[in-house]
């Protein structure tokens, strides 16, 4: 594959001997050979053109590119060698790194994949509505390279999961001299560019192991950036400053007035006499010129600068190569990056907990970019997890070297609804804990965070321990008001609860049950004996918006809708005829999302939208 990522390294079964993923069949026709492989080692006396498929990159997304017998090979691209090829090539394949998944593919239930390109997967498709089971169990052990399964329930498969780069099922170059600046691990040899013995003689690498020093107005890791203006000098002196701050002074290498700006680079400093020596800035000596540390391409002015023209991203070099204002692995076409994936340091590349256990990492350099409602205000690590059952979830940052904030939000990574934040609960060193009783089926985003960007001591980062407990299927305890085992029962409405005693024939002699539906809400009996009867019992007026309306067959508020999402429910057969059970969001029954004029999902659960596949609200 050429500019589009990297799925060139990860595609080919004699690419490196064992991948199983494989171009489509292809006519000679179809197929392009290059001897010089876009940067391999080809040459005279029979000296091969390429040692691996990262040799092979020949620029155009719409070919997979591979290393075969030491000659590069271009085909059309079809990288999972389905029949179907991408829709950025004109295909209709929704996914194209999983060979089971293109349009009209049967929906396999418990692979976290959809299938058949219809917008839904697994539990939320309509194909898998009578599956005995549903959802995607992903292996402790994480992707295994070579046999054909997606173990770690990503949707990406073998040689295609980043995972498995730089791994021998995958296929390896000889050397990493070369490819010191693309982010992978070439020889596969544990080391990634810079860090790899083999690039000690790259130019790129003698300048990035340099650190930024924050006060002597040059450039000294090359990334474009100057003292105060580049993210390393965060929380540093002479860049930290105690809020509300003072007026700026404009030579004493201070940022005064805590804008993130010193002296000159700070725009109330414009007309000062110390910054007189401040001209146009040129875009080829490398140096600030007009003292708004940035220098040459990085700086806004050079963006018409003919030297200066977008470039394909480049993963860890620190400067913002396609011009797009986004660095290294804060851009998406970075997302897949190994370096990347091993950063984990934001949405675009989570690390899958496949299950209970420890998780560290070091959050050192990276840049905050979300923020939880209990703080976070520096750079954060995420995760996410995929529940295919009801589960309680344990999560606790104990062991972190740093004053850290969890936060946790479903369904959507970055913009997704925020079910909770917590400081330093965990009792130890600042540490966080949160502790949900039930979680239901879906994806969760955790993101282990640093409090806060000290003014003297700097940013809240570096080694974390993330300790996580998952216990799907909890049994039910029936006596605290809470769901235990997520089915949606609380108590003695719980059918494991019957013959607890005080749940014993508890609704008047008779054995109790949920008190949900017209029928239950309208009976005057304390159905679940919860001391709320019909109307006054909140499984009856569930709707946090429509506050007027009781789950009793009426139209209370006189808007055309009886009920109003009041009746609370575990299934499409607690609700009257017609209506669903919003199982993805509020657990209350209501006519299908899509039979209103307007979004209805705002009062049904705020910030979700209506999927009109499974006519539900949704987050």
């Amino acid at each position: 594959m050429g500019a589009c990522g990297r799925t060139s390294l990860l595609e080919l079964p004699d690419a490196g001997g064992g991948g199983s993923g494989g171009a489509a069949s292809t006519t000679s026709a179809d197929v392009s050979t290059s001897s010089n492989g876009g940067g391999g080692n080809g040459g005279a006396g029979g000296a091969p053109a390429c040692g691996g498929p990262t040799d092979c990159d020949d620029g155009d997304a719409c070919t997979s590119d591979a290393c075969e017998e030491g000659g590069c090979v271009h085909r059309p691209r079809d990288d999972d060698g389905d029949g179907e090829g991408p829709a950025i090539c004109g295909g209709g394949d929704c996914n194209d790194v999983n060979p089971s998944v293109r349009p009209g593919a049967p929906e396999i239930c418990t692979d976290a994949a959809d299938n058949d390109c219809n917008g839904v997967a697994d539990c939320f498709d309509p194909a898998c509505a009578a599956a005995e089971t549903c959802g995607c169990a992903p292996s402790p052990a994480g992707e295994r390279c070579d046999n054909g399964v997606d173990d770690d329930c990503d949707t990406i498969v073998d040689c295609f999961d980043v995972d498995c780069a730089g791994t021998p099922a995958c296929g390896c170059s000889a050397s990493e001299l070369g490819k010191c600046g693309n982010g992978f691990d070439d020889d596969c040899d544990g080391a990634f560019d810079c860090d790899d013995l083999d690039c000690g003689s790259d130019a790129l690498c003698g300048c990035a192991i340099q650190g930024e020093r924050c006060d002597n107005g040059a450039d000294d890791d090359c990334d474009l950036l100057v003292d105060c203006g580049d993210p390393d000098c965060r929380g540093v002196f002479p860049c930290a400053c105690i809020p509300p701050g003072s007026p700026e002074r404009c030579q004493d290498g201070v940022d005064n007035d805590c804008d993130g700006r010193v002296d000159c680079a700070d725009p109330h400093c414009i007309n000062a006499p110390a910054c007189d020596v401040c001209v146009p800035e040129i875009c080829d000596d490398g140096i600030d010129n007009n003292c708004d540390e940035r220098v040459d391409c990085a700086d806004t002015a050079c963006t018409f600068a003919p030297r200066c023209a977008p470039t394909p991203e480049q993963c860890n070099n620190g400067l913002d190569d396609d011009r797009d204002a986004l660095v290294d692995c804060q851009d998406p076409d970075c997302a897949s990056n190994p370096r990347c994936v091993l950063q984990q340091a934001n949405c675009l590349s989570p690390k899958l907990i496949p299950g209970t256990g420890t998780y560290t990492g070091d959050t050192t350099g990276h840049v905050s970019e979300t923020r939880g409602a209990c703080g976070g205000d520096a750079g954060e690590a995420v995760f996410y997890f995929v529940l295919t059952a009801p589960s309680r979830v344990h999560l606790d940052s104990v062991g972190s070297s740093f004053d850290s904030v969890l936060y946790v939000r479903t369904g959507i990574c970055d913009s997704g609804r925020e079910i909770a934040c917590d400081d330093d609960s965990g009792g130890a060193a600042w540490s966080s804990l949160i502790d949900f009783t039930i979680l239901y089926p879906g994806t969760y985003f955790v993101f282990l965070d640093g409090f806060t960007i000290d003014p003297a001591s700097g940013a809240n980062e570096g080694p974390f321990v993330l300790n996580v407990e998952i216990a799907p299927n909890p049994p039910e305890v029936c006596n605290d008001e809470l769901d235990n085992d997520g089915d949606h029962y609380v108590d003695c409405a719980d059918p494991g609860c019957a013959t607890f005693g005080p749940c014993r024939r508890c609704a008047r002699g008779a054995d109790p049950g949920p008190e949900f539906g017209t029928a239950a809400c309208s009976d005057g009996l304390d159905n679940d004996c919860d001391g709320a009867i019909d109307c006054a019992d909140e499984d009856c007026s569930a709707s946090d918006f429509y506050v007027t309306e009781c789950c009793d067959g009426a139209d209370e508020n006189g808007n055309g809708i009886p009920d109003d999402f009041n009746c609370r429910c575990a299934s499409d057969a607690d609700c009257d005829g017609g209506q669903i059970c919003y199982t993805h969001t509020s657990y209350s029954c209501g006519p299908p999302c899509d039979s209103f004029f307007g979004s209805i999902c705002p009062f049904v659960a705020p910030g979700s939208h209506c999927n009109v596949t499974t006519h539900q609200c949704e987050f």
